[in-house]
């Protein structure tokens, strides 16, 4: 039995943008395991020397036009403090079932009780941001606004549920219920369906995921003949075309762009990718399908163009709140502003230097702008933070010290020990693993559990050598990575059937369950879904009854008599359906009854609701919780608390009391790419405040003395290291 599991990544992360590919980990790590005293290694074995050599590392270089821009952002975080509130000019004589004064505190009481005026919330790591939301809806319900002229944007549906949930638990017996909560894409879903026959959008679409994007972009490849190799390079594949078309919107700038910036090994293909977009658009209005992108850039555009529309919206939504506004796109950003209109009654909360997701299209200068966007806008600062002892925000707050720009903002704790930051180099990866694992023994005596201890790398490949070493010591952990729930096969096949039922125009979802028929290939499928949008989504195969296929297009076809307009719930549905599908998955899958396991969790999950439309949008915008994942995976009792290996995008808004970061070398922390520019030099340096700042009590920061690539040996401390005052750490030389 292993000792550790997998869990999805909550999105695609950074390694799209990964800087070094997967044939060098693997010959990496079998050079490593060679190591000999003749390769390279750093050139002073004591540490605390070495990160006191401020000079030894490469400027880089900012251009005219990036000068000015942060010349620009850095007046307007300048005058911020000019537009900062007090708890005292929120003082108020009203009677409350809440005495949100004495819940909160001065900084939270004054940002929760503002409600005259746009207003930024700029809430430091740890330090309550969520209540102060939740005692924000509890306040604006309290002062007489309905629950449904609340909107509330968040990231992630249960972000959002648990906002909510506390917020109701506050109130008792006065309901929130109404509340518009959700993410932006969950919105965007419901408005669009709501107003559809207004604003011209047919309300019975269907929405795709990713995978399913990529699987189209592959069919459009085949019909348009695109293959081959240019130049030596080839063709780039599904998920790569995918992710380039999908950056290209949400930075609103074109493929050639993007392509060039991120993905230049793929120069040659520039007008392809191109081909393959503009046919992308054209099928996915022809199939009725909206892909995540769609979702918020129509909302926006219909916003922006239909005046009537936008006002309707407005006179509904009374007050935004808007939680991780620094996580925001140019397109959400501008869906929040369409809607506050001129009256600006809207809440943004956000931390600038926790915004690390600029590789799915975030902002970093839309929080900072914020003040250009509301130019009557005021700010609330929130500081005092409620999880990490002081020690360690000594050091956090010395990472963003450096930074270029960004709001000022000193965090403080009331827990102090005396205890610093730990910094360790190793001769190698082995050792440093070793230590790592040594370490956490050590500290978990302290009536402390696995889960209590994350190790949090910049990619996935860091984690190798920890991996290796927690395997070998038996102890249990969890590898965040892995399929997500929703993206197995057989989970996505059962949900190609309920889609249909909604929008039998659905191509994809066609091609999906075609593919379950033997002899029905990419071609034939083609001609399939060709007849079914010529009769109209009409169902009826007899055109194909020549075919050696014919048979088992009937029996699908009777399949779908017996549940499009039924008045099924949708767990009915997938139970009648199952009928049918457990055959062809035992005769598919070796492994078919741990997947009907899936499928009857599935069912579960459905059995929460009593409208498809609606089961079928909530489970492909926000998929189940990983709870989920690995929920017919027995292990041992005591493995149910189990130690976090993860990336750092994917440990943002978590917490652990321990927290080591391994690799902590100038070029993999920050990467090498970020040296071209100081914008991604910037991101990393947030990115490595993120993993400090998970740290309750305990941080080790840790290295070994070189990591070799093919033309580079990577042997300084991490430059973030070297820009800390050295009073804010301890040092331990091997």
């Amino acid at each position: 039995m292993t000792n550790y599991l997998e869990w999805p990544l909550d999105d695609e992360e950074e390694d799209s943008d990964k800087e070094i590919s997967e044939d060098f980990v693997n010959e990496h790590f079998s050079r490593l395991s060679n190591f000999s005293a003749e390769k390279p290694r750093a050139k002073s074995f004591d540490l605390r020397e070495e990160l006191l050599e401020r000079n030894n590392y490469d400027l880089i270089a900012i251009d005219e036009e990036t000068e000015k821009k942060i010349k620009e952002l850095k007046k307007i975080t300048d005058e911020i403090e000019n537009r900062i509130i007090s708890a005292v000019d929120s003082e108020t004589g009203k009677d409350y079932k809440i005495d949100y004064k004495n819940k909160l505190n001065s900084q939270q009481f004054a940002a929760v009780t503002t409600l005259d005026c746009p207003l930024l919330v700029i809430a430091g790591a740890g330090s309550g941001k969520t209540r102060v939301i939740v005692y924000k809806v509890s306040y604006l319900i309290e002062n007489g606004l309905k629950p449904n002229n609340i909107l509330l944007l968040t990231f992630t549906k249960k972000a959002s549920n648990e906002m909510l949930n506390r917020a109701q638990g506050l109130l008792g017996n006065k309901s929130i219920d109404g509340v518009l909560g959700g993410t932006f894409h969950s919105f965007a879903n419901n408005i669009l369906r709501k107003y559809g026959n207004f604003i011209g959008v047919p309300s019975n679409f269907t929405i795709i995921d990713t995978e399913d994007a990529a699987d189209v972009i592959d069919l459009l490849k085949t019909e348009l003949n695109l293959s081959g190799r240019k130049n030596n390079r080839p063709f780039p594949k599904k998920g790569k075309i995918q992710t380039i078309i999908s950056k290209s919107r949400n930075l609103e700038i074109s493929i050639s762009e993007v392509v060039n910036k991120f993905f230049s090994e793929n120069f040659d293909f520039i007008e392809e990718i191109e081909l393959i977009s503009d046919s992308l658009t054209d099928y996915k209005k022809e199939s009725n399908l909206f892909d995540y992108d769609d979702l918020i850039e129509v909302l926006r555009d219909k916003l922006k163009e239909n005046n009537v529309f936008r006002r309707k919206l407005q006179e509904s939504i009374k007050y935004i709140l808007v939680d991780e506004y620094q996580d925001t796109n140019n397109i959400q950003r501008e869906i929040v502003e369409y809607i506050a209109g001129k009256n600006g009654k809207i809440t943004v909360v956000g931390d600038d230097t926790q915004s690390i997701y600029a590789f799915r299209g975030a902002n970093f200068e839309n929080i900072l702008r914020f003040p250009q966007s509301f130019p009557n806008c005021k700010v609330a600062k929130i500081e005092e933070n409620y999880r990490s002892e002081q020690g360690i925000l000594n050091f956090t707050n010395e990472i963003v010290l450096s930074a270029k720009v960004g709001f000022k903002k000193k965090l403080y704790s009331r827990r102090y020990t005396g205890k610093k930051p730990i910094i360790k180099r190793f001769f190698d990866g082995v050792g440093e693993a070793k230590y790592m694992v040594d370490k956490m023994l050590e500290i978990k005596k302290n009536n402390l559990d696995y889960s209590d201890f994350s190790v949090l790398t910049r990619a996935n490949w860091h984690s190798n050598y920890i991996q290796a070493e927690l395997t070998k010591r038996n102890i249990p952990f969890v590898v965040i990575g892995g399929i997500k729930f929703n993206e197995r096969r057989h989970i996505k096949d059962i949900m190609a059937f309920l889609k249909l039922t909604i929008n039998p125009l659905d191509a994809v979802a066609w091609h999906r369950i075609l593919k379950l028929v033997d002899g029905i290939g990419k071609v034939r499928a083609k001609e399939i879904v060709e007849a079914i949008h010529l009769n109209k989504g009409v169902i009826n195969f007899e055109k194909f009854s020549d075919r050696k296929y014919y048979d088992s297009l009937l029996i699908i076809e009777k399949q779908f008599e017996k549940i499009i307009g039924k008045n099924l719930t949708p767990s009915e549905t997938i139970k009648e359906l199952l009928i049918f599908y457990k055959p062809l998955l035992k005769v598919a899958e070796d492994d078919y009854e741990i997947r009907l396991k899936d499928l009857e969790v599935f069912n579960v999950i459905a059995g929460k609701y009593n409208n498809l439309e609606k089961f079928l949008s909530d489970f492909t915008l926000e998929p189940p919780s990983n709870k989920y994942q690995n929920k017919n995976i027995p292990f041992n009792e005591n493995y149910k608390k189990l130690l976090t290996v993860s990336t750092i995008h994917s440990a943002k808004g978590l917490e652990w009391n321990t927290v080591f970061i391994p690799f902590a070398l100038d070029g993999l922390m920050p990467s090498v790419k970020s040296f071209e520019s100081v914008q991604d030099l910037e991101e990393e340096r947030r990115l490595f405040y993120v993993a400090s700042s998970r740290a309750k009590e305990n941080l080790f920061i840790t290295m070994p003395s070189y990591v070799s690539s093919w033309d580079v040996t990577f042997t300084k401390p991490s430059r973030f290291l070297i820009e800390i005052n050295d009073s804010s750490y301890e040092v331990e030389n091997y």
